[in-house]
Parts: C-alpha cells; structure tokens; sequence
C-alpha cells in the first residue's frame, strides 16, 4: 500500500514539476504581457486610452530667443553679439479627436494643441517684453525672390518696405506676445505695384505663419498662433491590439505614407510615433533607436540608446540624439536626400554639419538645428562674437522610457530655427550686413510624469517582482516535491525487497526460535 501511495505522489509531483517549469518558462509571462498589453493598447477599454486621448498633464513649451545687442555694428558688418533670453514658459495641452479606425489595427485622428502663458514659470519674463530678433519674415520673402529671380529683388524689396512696418534694417523690435502669437500687422494699403503681387502670393498660399487681418487689407505675422488655431493631421496610428510592439507607430500623415517634398523614400519616410506613445520594449531586442515624426520640418527623427538608468527608483533605458541624426551627407551618406538642388545660387543645397533645410518643408529659407547649433559644425559658431555657445546638458534632446509600459518618465524635444542673413548689395537693408546663419530662437517642449504617475509605474513594478518571485517560488516547491516523492518511491521499493521474517530478531541473529523448537 505505501509503495502505491509514493508512485501516486511521485507522478502528481512530477506534472507538478511540468506545469511549474511552463508557467515559469512561458506561462507567467504570457500572463503579464497580455495584462500589459490590455492596459497600453490604444481601446476604449484600455488604462492608457484616455490619457492618451487628453493628456492628463500639459507639457513644457519652452521659447528661448536670441536677442542681438549690436545692430548698428552688425549693419555695418561686424559680427553679431547675441543675448539669450528665456525661457518664456507655456503650458501646452493636448487633446485628440478620434475619426475612425482602419484596417491593419489603425485608428485616425486629429491632433490639437492649446497654449497658455506660464507667468509663474516664466519668473521675471513677460510676454510685453521688447525684444530685437533677426526679421525672420523679411528675409524669408527676400532671399525667396533673390534665389528664384535675382534681377525683382530690388522692386520686391520696394514693395516689402510698405508691407512690414518701419523696415529700416534686417532686424526686427518686437513684444513678445507679438512675435509669438498675437502677431505683428502686415499692411497690404500701398501704392507700389509689387505689391500687389507680393500680397496675392501670400492670400494664395497663406504661409502658417500669416492669417488674414479681419477687417482690413493686410495680414498677422506670428511665429505659433497656428498651433492654436487648428488641428493638425490626420494621423493614422498603429493601436497596439495585434501587436504591441508596434503601438504608437504613425504609418500616414494627412493621407500619405511618405512625405513627398524630399523626393526620396529613405527621407520622406514616416517612422515611429507623435511622441505621445510608445510601445513597451522587449528586453530581449531592445531597440538602438526610437523615432518620432515631426510634422512641422517633414521627417522623422531618431534618437539612439545609450545605456540602462535608474530614474524615480525605476529602471529605464536612457536614449539621446546623436549627430547623425542632422549629419552632414559627408558623415552621413542615408542623409545626402535631405539635399535639395538649386534651392540657393550659392550652393547645392547640401548644408554645413548639424543643418536641416527647411525649404522643402514649410516653403521658405528656413533652417533647422539643434539650439546653439549643438553637434553642428564649428564654423557655424565663427560668425558669432559671443551670445552662442552650445553644452549638452541645456541643448540635448533625450528620452527616459519605462520598458514594461513604453511610458515616458521624462524627455525633451528642442529645436532651434535660423535664417540666413545675407549680404545683397541691391538692398539697402543688406549691403554691408555679414553673411551667415543667424539664429532667430529655440523651442523646449518636454515634461516629467507627476509623482501619482510614478507611484503608478512603481507599484506596477514591485507586482512584476511579486510574480517573478512567485514564479520560482512555484519551481521550486515543485522540485522539491518531485525530489521528496522520488525518496519516499525509492524507501517503498526498497522496503518491499527485503525478506519478510515472523521474528525481527531471529532474522538479525539466526534461526528463529519455532525452528529451534521443531528440531527438538
């Protein structure tokens, strides 16, 4: 009876043994990942779908603007002194407007955003601050004429003195609150007959940057007031629900999976998310780099991994961008599609180290770069006497992700905008001007998750320790049970081996006593 007892416990101990090895193999895992995935996926249902719709807090809009301090020396052709100021502090709130879900696990949506000045934040700044700034909209216009058409530029430029007010040199006097999203009048009333056309252009083509004066003949010049206006996209968006190492994935913008203006697919392609989401990370093929699709210059951006940190008592892994990212074609040959032939007289189009050309993008001179022209070649820093000066821990852009959830525990995006200032005998406004690429500000936009959010992702961590440690737990008492019912197996076997005796002493001492007994 007790060696049937053993084998009975032995082989319920040993498919114990078999589901523990599974469960902690595969099981548990299993389990949890598909808890995860219930929780990030983008549906109704979901933890994060409500967040992500309506982010829970507003982000840091960050304005930083190079104020020059030298103009008259600069118009006669000395190197400009700049003065940074800022940061002018916005609170930045994001909502999403669902319009439907496609095929291939897709939802479309519209993007809108909402700014309000931050005066706590911003200290001792204000938006009536007056500032003077590289006029970004005059020489957007000019150098426009003067690449495509050299001989108009000094009619176009007759006709832009009427538009822009008191046009004496290339640098503009501003409050803040203008420059930024008030906007600053543009009159069309004029008798000079370019400009007519120069106003026709912009009515026809409405730059995001202009919106029509109501009730006048003229325009506003602001440098954002149109992320307040509208919405951007559609976007269309990977849900997560199939697959949910492709959640946040943006697979088209406005109806088109490439973005055709670079006349390239390796540029114009559309890679990684808005930025408001991110997928968990497989720890077993984390990935070297992660991308966002930037809208407002055209592409999509990587940054790249650099190691494992702790942030907030949570395991992270930390990704920053690297210079390859707005190479120059020389250090980067993936970047030389982002060159754009005969957009300018003095060159073809391929930049200094550091540079994106915005001409494609946004349809003016513009010039994207890292602020103070971080990772950029070092003579774009020769044109300056003092005021630029790029460090890494003010002009990096990084990212901390939690890879359970692919939550962003902190990160900031910074980009700085610049133009050239060009030297043109024919204008007065520019005929002893230096040339080069001058800086006109720099945006932040980032935020920290709250301490309710942290204590979310670490409670949601010591739960995944609970399982972890249950699932040895679990191994281990099975291979404690299989080892314990093979010994009782092995005693019962042995047991039922030995000679059965009626006296346990004859049996140690010799012939039992009945025998004895008989032979007398």
């Amino acid at each position: 009876m007790l060696g049937k007892h053993s084998k009975i416990f032995f082989g319920v101990s040993m498919i114990f043994l078999v589901i523990a090895i599974v469960l902690a193999s595969w099981g548990f895992q299993k389990v949890v990942n598909k808890q995860i995935q219930k929780n990030v996926q983008l549906s109704n249902d979901s933890k994060m779908f409500d967040r992500w719709v309506k982010l829970p807090i507003p982000l840091d809009f960050k304005v930083y603007v190079f104020n020059v301090t030298n103009v008259e020396e600069v118009n006669r052709g000395e190197k400009p002194i700049l003065k940074e100021i800022g940061p002018y502090v916005y609170k930045q709130y994001r909502e999403k407007t669902i319009l439907g879900y496609g095929p291939n696990d897709t939802i479309k949506y519209m993007l809108k955003k909402h700014f309000e000045f931050d005066p706590e934040a911003s200290g001792s700044l204000t938006e009536d601050d007056e500032l003077t700034v590289v006029h970004f909209s005059y020489l957007a216009a000019l150098l426009t004429v003067h690449d495509m058409m050299p001989s108009l530029v000094a009619i176009v430029n007759k006709a832009l003195e009427q538009l822009f007010p008191s046009l004496d040199d290339a640098f503009l006097r501003v409050k803040v609150r203008d420059l930024f999203f008030d906007g600053i009048y543009l009159s069309c009333d004029g008798d000079n007959s370019a400009l007519g056309l120069v106003c026709g252009k912009i009515r026809s083509e409405m730059p995001p940057t202009m919106r029509q004066a109501e009730g006048s003949n003229g325009f506003y010049f602001s440098m954002f007031s149109h992320m307040n206006r509208s919405e951007s996209g559609p976007y269309e968006m990977i849900r997560g629900r199939d697959n949910v190492y492709e959640l946040g994935n943006i697979v088209s913008y406005k109806g088109q999976e490439n973005m055709p203006m670079w006349g390239d697919k390796y540029c114009g392609q559309i890679n990684g998310s808005d930025s408001s989401i991110f997928p968990p990370i497989n720890e077993n093929n984390v990935p070297k780099k992660i991308y966002t699709f930037e809208p407002d210059i055209c592409r999509s951006v990587y940054a790249d991994l650099v190691d494992k940190r702790e942030l907030f008592n949570i395991s992270t892994y930390y990704y920053e961008i690297s210079e390859s990212a707005f190479a120059a074609k020389s250090a980067n040959p993936n970047n030389r599609c982002f060159c754009k032939k005969n957009w300018s007289a003095n060159h073809d189009g391929c930049l200094l180290m550091g540079l994106l050309n915005l001409m494609p993008c946004q349809g003016a001179p513009a010039i994207a770069s890292l602020p103070h022209f971080y990772l950029g070649s070092e003579e774009l820093l020769d044109y300056f006497q003092s005021g630029v000066q790029p460090d890494k821990e003010k002009h990096n852009t990084y990212v901390y992700m939690d890879p359970v959830t692919g939550v962003v525990l902190s990160g900031v995006k910074r980009l700085q905008f610049n133009i050239e200032l060009r030297q043109i005998d024919t204008i007065p406004q520019l005929k002893s001007v230096p040339t080069g690429l001058f800086p006109m500000l720099w945006l932040e936009e980032g935020a920290t998750i709250p301490e309710s959010i942290q204590q979310e992702l670490r409670d949601a961590h010591k739960l995944l320790s609970y399982v972890e440690v249950a699932k040895w737990f679990l191994l281990t008492i099975a291979i404690i049970a299989v080892i314990a019912s093979a010994v009782a197996v092995a005693r019962a076997n042995a047991l039922l081996s030995w000679p059965r005796n009626s006296n346990s002493v004859s049996f140690i001492l010799g012939p039992s006593v009945t025998q004895v007994n008989k032979g007398n």
